[in-house]
């Protein structure tokens, strides 16, 4: 079918097969209502071209709330503000679908203030928190929250309820014989397990209606190892007898397989995507797919050919709003691709700054439209990477002439982010943004280093300066020849088979990783108690297990003394050990700032400004921000 045909759910019609995934933004308040970022963030989306958007997970019970900037529907407060959202989602051309949760054992303790609630005492292994389990009132007096809530979102003007009966939550752990150790008619026989999610839509559906649609979001697998799948199977088909109207498959459990919930970048493509056509071999209503469907020829393999009847897109959408009008228009090299590193979406929300992506700088910020400048001018950009492509690319947008400099083509660090293994998919925004950056009409120089006289011959209002940074180097003992973690990445030394690497922060770790898996004997020694501090949490535990099958050996709490010759020695408990024989030794312990052109170009009397690596050594989500905002300053 066409990814651009109609999609009929009983009364309601979808204008295509393009939906917005349930993403947490982390935008609200501590009272749960919606604000400006919440409208103007959904409303780009659905500006964008999408068919439907599913709303952030709406809280149904404060004891069942995740963070404390999510977004409610448990009172009647907060249906204005929701009213408000979903009237901007229409006028931008999109219908609204209330996405509906109880978190259950995943809920934060801290934002609600009491202990979390769930079918049986099973701690949640992600946050470690232990719940109170439900009594029997209890129980019942949840279904009509849920009930009461589905009320509200009609109310509010939304024209789709979705229940969320997967990915780990209070529904999902019901289901589950590992989380649902009762012995009361809610437990035991899947019958019985079903029991609670089968009277929540028997309820919800009473209330809202035959005619207003009613989506459950399910788990092909809760594992994320395909193991339980037969489980999705009979969820899905107790779903369909119940009367559900469309069947939304993701995967993972937000408690015991966090990667697959997140769909981390590091896992295997498509597993979704084959789980949601086993499904839909088992059942006659429709069956949508999420997770990692942000490639336009898989989205539109996935509908020509009938193995899903709509897909849904979270970051993907984050990262490009016009997604859908771009493949309507066949502009697919124009879509600019998601790479999955959550640096944005997930480290983000979690800090709590919000939701942003580290390829597009305006998300969570739509409302500050980037306007034209009152006297654009001449602008310099020295740097093409990620800070150096983004002010350049901002300050053509707001009318400025731009030209920008780089010795070794466009991309800089960003290029090095996409070599470590698990890393590929990060491939997809980097060329992206070079591609944007040669169709912006830029003005390119990259066959050389700057020079200020190269600068000045421009005649410029403004400098950008986003020359990177050079890495660090330790002054050790007897060590004389020595590797950076770039010269490793891009292959550009000789390498022995026993290497010591250090430093073991990220940059660390994954030099070390990209090395065993070609065969070479890694040591990595960290004078720190705890290597990757640095490293987005889920990350790192998939780096790390990666790095143990690679019988990676890791030194913590320790420095590296002195070498002689080829030997390396730490010191332990104040006495000088031999730590081992190394052919190769590679530094990564950090970078500085290389700037050199500042000082003589405001010598110049020329505007200069310094953003990414040459100003403060980051990462390259704050190198974007920090292009982006500079280039609207000017």
């Amino acid at each position: 079918m066409d990814p651009f045909s109609e999609f009929r759910l009983k009364d309601v019609t979808l204008p295509n097969r393009l939906i917005m995934a349930p993403v947490k933004t982390g935008y609200g308040a501590a009272t749960g209502e919606v604000n400006y970022r919440h409208i103007a963030f959904y409303r780009r989306r659905a500006e964008g071209g999408v068919a439907a958007i599913i709303v952030e997970p709406l809280f149904i019970d404060t004891v069942g709330r995740e963070h404390p900037k999510q977004l409610g529907i448990s009172t009647y407060k907060q249906v204005e503000g929701l009213m408000r959202l979903t009237t901007a989602i229409h006028e931008g051309g999109a219908l609204a679908i209330a996405h509906i949760n109880h978190a259950g054992r995943a809920a934060n303790p801290k934002v609600s203030g009491s202990q979390p609630e769930a079918p049986s005492e099973v701690a949640c292994p992600r946050t470690g928190a232990v719940p109170v389990s439900m009594t029997k009132e209890r129980i019942e007096e949840v279904v009509q929250e849920y009930v009461g809530a589905a009320s509200r979102a009609i109310e509010a003007g939304f024209d789709i309820i979705e229940i969320q009966f997967g990915l780990g939550y209070l529904i999902s752990q019901f289901f589950s014989a590992h989380t649902n150790l009762r012995n009361d008619e809610y437990g035991g026989s899947l019958d019985n397990r079903m029991r609670f999610g089968r009277n929540v839509l028997s309820g919800v559906k009473e209330t809202v209606g035959l005619q207003v649609p009613i989506i459950a979001r399910i788990s092909a697998s809760l594992t994320g190892d395909g193991s339980d799948f037969q489980d999705a199977v009979n969820i899905a088909q107790m779903l369909e007898d119940e009367g559900v109207t469309a069947l939304h498959v993701a995967s993972g459990s937000v408690c015991d397989s966090p990667p697959w919930y997140f769909q981390h970048m590091r896992l295997p493509a498509g597993g979704n995507l084959k789980w949601a056509a086993g499904i839909k071999n088992k059942v006659s209503v429709p069956v949508i797919v999420a997770g990692r469907m942000g490639d336009p020829i898989e989205i539109r393999r996935a509908l020509n050919e009938g193995i899903v009847d709509a897909v849904v897109l979270g970051r993907p959408l984050i990262a490009d709003p016009d997604l859908p009008k771009k493949m309507r228009g066949k502009q697919d090299e124009d879509i600019i691709q998601c790479g999955a590193c959550l640096q944005g979406c997930l480290v983000k929300v979690k800090s709590g700054g919000g939701l942003s992506c580290i390829i597009n700088p305006e998300a969570g910020r739509e409302s500050e439209l980037i306007q034209r400048s009152d006297h654009p001018g001449v602008v310099v950009v020295v740097g093409g990477g990620p800070a150096g492509m983004q002010a350049a690319l901002t300050a053509q947008r707001r009318g400025h002439h731009v030209t920008l400099f780089d010795e070794d083509g466009l991309g800089g660090q960003f290029r090095l982010a996409v070599i470590p293994p698990g890393k590929e998919m990060m491939n997809k925004p980097l060329q992206a943004m070079i591609r944007e950056v040669h169709r912006s009409g830029i003005t390119l120089h990259l066959a050389g280093t700057a020079t200020v006289s190269d600068i000045m011959k421009e005649k410029p209002d403004h400098v950008i300066l986003a020359t990177g940074a050079t890495p660090a180097r330790l002054q050790i003992d007897g060590l004389e020849e020595v590797l950076d973690c770039e010269d490793v990445l891009m292959e550009k030394g000789n390498i022995g088979k026993r290497v010591i690497i250090i430093g073991g922060g990220m940059i660390g770790l994954e030099t070390a990783e990209f090395l065993a898996v070609r065969g070479h004997d890694i040591t990595i020694v960290e004078m720190l108690d705890e290597v990757a501090s640095d490293m987005e949490p889920i990350t790192k535990g998939l780096t790390m297990k990666s790095l143990a099958s690679l019988n990676v050996r890791i030194v913590t709490g320790r420095k590296v003394k002195r070498f002689d010759g080829h030997s390396a020695f730490i010191t332990e408990n104040g006495r000088e050990i031999l730590l081992g024989e190394f052919d190769t030794v590679v530094m990564a312990v950090g970078t500085t700032p290389k700037n050199t052109l500042e000082r003589q170009i405001l010598d110049e009397g020329v505007d200069v400004h310094l953003v990414g690596d040459a100003k403060k050594p980051s990462n390259i989500l704050n190198a974007v921000v920090e292009g982006f905002e500079v280039a609207c300053r000017i």
